[in-house]
C-alpha cells in the first residue's frame, strides 16, 4: 500500500522485501513482524503464478495472522523503471555530496533509492516481466 492506492492485493507463495536491516523472505505461517523498510525491490510470487517486482521507498512491514502487509511511501512497479533516468539520479543524488550540502540523511536516502532503481532497472532487462 501507498498513501494513495494499493499496489498489489492477493494472495503470495512468497515476498522478499529491504528492511533496515537487510533484505527478508516471507512465507505463509511465519512468525508475526513488525519492521521498517529501507528502500530497495519488493518481490512478490503470486499464487496464481508469475512473480512482481516493485522499487519500494521504504515504510513499515507487518506480518501477522491474516498475512503480509507492507505500508511504502511509494511503489513503483520494475517495468515503469527506466535504467538511464535511474543512473541519472544517482549521478544527481552523488553529486550532491561533494557539494556540501547540510541535508546528508536526505542525500544519502535518494542515493539509496536511485542505486535501487539502478539495481531493479538492471536486473528487470534480463527477465521477462
Amino acid at each position: 500500500m501507498t498513501p494513495s492506492q494499493e499496489a498489489f492485493k492477493g494472495g503470495a507463495t512468497y515476498v522478499s522485501f529491504p528492511a533496515w536491516d537487510g533484505q527478508y523472505g516471507m512465507q505463509k505461517g511465519l512468525a508475526p513482524l513488525l519492521s521498517t523498510l529501507a528502500p530497495g525491490t519488493l518481490r512478490i510470487d503470486a499464487e496464481e503464478g508469475g512473480s512482481s517486482w516493485y522499487l519500494i521507498e521504504g515504510g513499515f512491514a507487518h506480518v501477522d495472522g491474516e498475512g503480509l502487509t507492507i505500508v511504502t511511501e511509494g511503489a513503483i512497479p520494475a517495468d515503469q523503471v527506466n535504467l538511464e533516468e535511474a543512473e541519472a539520479e544517482l549521478a544527481e543524488a552523488n553529486a550532491r555530496v561533494t557539494t556540501g550540502t547540510k541535508d546528508r540523511m536526505a542525500i544519502e536516502r535518494q542515493q539509496q533509492i536511485a542505486l535501487a532503481k539502478v539495481a531493479l532497472a538492471k536486473s528487470t532487462a534480463g527477465r521477462d516481466q
